[in-house]
C-alpha cells in the first residue's frame, strides 16, 4: 500500500530517497558556502570573501570524505592474523570457525556475525537467540577436541603416540559483532566476546603447550576434524 510510510528501494536496489537527501546535504552545505562568502565580504572585501566561501566549502568536502571512511573490521579476519603472528596454528573447521593452538593451547573460535545483548534474567543473547544454547554446543565440541589432541584412539605404540596433551582443556569463543560485549564474557567453559578482546585474553593466558606440541596437537586435530 502507498500510505505506509516505508522508504521503497530504486531499481539499483538502493533506497530511492538517497539522492534526495544526498542533493539536500549538498544544497544547504553551498548555503552555507555563500553565506560565510559574502559576510566575509561585506566585513573585508570581494577577495576575504571568495576565500572563506573556498575554505568553508572545502570543509565540508573534507569532512564527507572521513565520514565515508570505511571503519576499522571488526571481523575474525585481523584476530586469526594477529594470533599466527604470536605462533599459533590455525585449523579451519568449516567457514565461519577455526582451531587455534598455541603457546596457551588449543581454542575453537566460532564467528557468528550476530551481535550480543545482555538482557537481564534472561542473560546474554546473540543474534536473539540464547548464548547459553550455543556454548552448550560449542562446549560439546571442545570436548571433542581434548580427545582429539590427547590421542583419541591412536594406538601407544604408534609414531602418533609422542607428546603430551595440552594441560589445560580446549576453550570455545563465541566471537560477536558490535560494540557489546566490552570485555570476554565467561559461560561456563566458553567466552563470549569481540574478536579484539578475544585475541588479547588469549594471549594473556599462561603458556601450556611448546612449539613442538603446538605442532603435535595441531596435526592430531587436523586429521580428527577430517575425519569428522
Amino acid at each position: 500500500m502507498g500510505g505506509d510510510g516505508a522508504v521503497r528501494p530504486g531499481r539499483s536496489g538502493q533506497s530511492s530517497a538517497a539522492p534526495a537527501g544526498r542533493w539536500a546535504r549538498i544544497g544547504a552545505s553551498a548555503l552555507v558556502s555563500a553565506a560565510a562568502g559574502v559576510m566575509a565580504a561585506g566585513f573585508v572585501d570581494w577577495r576575504a570573501g571568495a576565500l572563506v566561501a573556498g575554505l568553508t566549502a572545502l570543509t565540508y568536502v573534507l569532512s564527507g570524505t572521513v565520514g565515508r571512511r570505511v571503519p576499522r573490521s571488526s571481523g575474525p579476519g585481523p584476530a586469526l592474523r594477529a594470533l599466527r603472528a604470536r605462533g599459533y596454528r590455525l585449523v579451519p573447521d568449516g567457514p565461519a570457525r577455526h582451531v587455534a593452538v598455541g603457546p596457551a593451547g588449543v581454542f575453537l573460535l566460532a564467528a557468528t556475525g550476530r551481535s550480543a545483548a545482555w538482557h537481564g534474567p534472561r542473560g546474554w543473547r546473540v543474534g536473539g537467540a540464547p548464548a547459553d544454547r550455543l556454548a552448550q554446543r560449542l562446549e560439546e565440541q571442545a570436548a571433542g577436541l581434548d580427545r582429539a589432541a590427547a590421542g583419541g584412539e591412536a594406538d601407544p605404540d604408534s609414531a602418533d603416540a609422542p607428546g603430551p596433551a595440552p594441560a589445560a582443556p580446549a576453550v570455545a569463543v563465541i566471537l560477536v559483532a558490535g560494540r557489546r560485549p566490552e570485555s570476554v564474557v565467561e559461560l561456563g567453559r566458553v567466552l563470549l566476546s569481540r574478536p579484539r578482546p578475544a585475541v588479547r585474553h588469549i594471549l594473556a593466558r599462561g603458556d601450556v603447550l611448546s612449539a613442538e606440541q603446538v605442532e603435535h596437537v595441531a596435526e592430531r586435530i587436523g586429521r580428527y576434524l577430517d575425519s569428522a
